[in-house]
């Protein structure tokens, strides 16, 4: 009939990145497994074709290995010195480190070497040349399951920690990069993303085969003829919220909470969003940004099940929305969580997927990978 449905839950997980104290003392596990890895496409960056994984205390390392590092000149650099975007923009080395590199002639600009003090012009090319790349482990649950595949997409179960493709920190601890390794598709196979889903989130990602496949499913979004629903555990009883006041940008409709507003960067060295009910000023940067929530249940006396419903896709948004109505994501510390030792599980993790595949003339297939956890974890 022509149309297409799409239903996901996925589980918010606000984890942390690990720190040096726990890699320390995942390096000085016994019987590491190490594998053979490789990168092909979607990476800013000319580097080796193999690394070698390595998996120890459920973390999954990847050896130090040298790249090139290239960027062109994003619109909020320009008019700014190579320094300033190099220290505020890459935080993975000091300024100290940066200015030296750049009288060295390791950060150039057009591929000529300028000074610290040049002044970016809107796309020119910045190369960061042999860089010493240490990247940020993530948690190893075994391969990436595949959900279902069609000869157009690939919709796969992302576990929490790991991006969807190569960025910052993590070009082999991706995704894609871990789906080509695991020989799931060909090392040098096409794979489109087609939505976002927050490195701490898990949860179904949709990825495309061709770019018409790509085009295909973005029409679908914006028709919003695909609907995502996440699952999220948040502090406090949620369901007070269904009677009483409400904070600005919050209202109560079929015991549903709706909150509608706009969320602005207020920090880019660390990504972090600010909610206001508020219109922006005059130039200010901030996008609009809605999202439903329906109380599900109690995960324990202090904490409850909340169910998802964005509007609109903003980064952090969800995050954002559940701290300015006063319930965190429980382990979420940038947003009013406390990270804790226990959370080595997504917080609920139950997937569901509902289709509708031209490729399968109009059959509807129902998509979900266990999720006996999370029944184990609401009873």
């Amino acid at each position: 009939d022509g149309q297409k449905k799409l239903v996901a839950e996925h589980s918010s997980d606000g984890r942390q990145d690990v720190g040096d104290s726990e890699i320390a003392v995942a390096e000085s596990a016994s019987n590491p497994t190490t594998k053979r890895g490789r990168l092909s496409g979607g990476a800013a960056a000319t580097g080796p074709e193999h690394v070698t994984y390595r998996v120890q205390g459920g973390l999954r390392h990847v050896e130090p290995y040298d790249f090139d590092f290239t960027t062109h000149v994003k619109q909020r650099w320009i008019g700014r010195t190579l320094l300033e975007v190099c220290a505020c923009e890459f935080v993975a080395f000091p300024r100290d480190y940066y200015e030296a590199s750049i009288e060295a002639g390791r950060v150039t600009v057009d591929g000529k070497a300028v000074k610290s003090g040049h002044v970016l012009r809107d796309g020119q090319r910045i190369v960061h040349r042999a860089v010493r790349c240490r990247e940020n482990p993530v948690l190893d649950r075994g391969p990436i399951k595949v959900v279902e595949e069609t000869k157009a997409l690939l919709v796969v179960s992302k576990p929490s920690s790991l991006p969807i493709h190569p960025c910052g920190s993590y070009r082999f601890n991706s995704l894609i990069a871990i789906l080509r390794n695991q020989g799931t598709v060909e090392a040098d196979a096409a794979l489109h993303t087609t939505h976002r889903l927050d490195r701490l989130t898990s949860g179904l990602v949709l990825l495309a085969k061709t770019k018409e496949a790509a085009r295909r499913v973005g029409t679908w979004f914006a028709a919003n003829q695909i609907r995502k629903t996440y699952l999220a555990r948040v502090r406090g009883c949620f369901e007070q919220l269904l009677k009483g006041d409400l904070p600005l940008g919050a209202t109560r409709k079929d015991e549903r909470i709706h909150v509608a507003g706009y969320i602005r960067c207020i920090d880019r060295k660390v990504g972090k969003y600010q909610f206001s009910a508020e219109a922006p000023v005059a130039g200010e940067d901030a996008k609009d940004a809605a999202t439903e929530f329906e109380f599900v249940g109690m995960a324990s006396e202090d904490e409850s099940i909340v169910r998802c419903y964005p509007a609109t896709g903003r980064t952090h948004q969800i995050r954002v929305h559940l701290l300015h109505l006063g319930f965190p994501i429980a382990n979420d510390s940038c947003y009013g969580g406390e990270l804790r030792n226990d959370c080595t599980l997504p917080l609920i993790p139950h997937i569901r997927q509902e289709a509708h595949d031209s490729s399968r003339s109009g059959e509807e297939a129902t998509m979900h990978p266990s999720h006996s956890d999370a029944k184990a974890r609401m009873s």
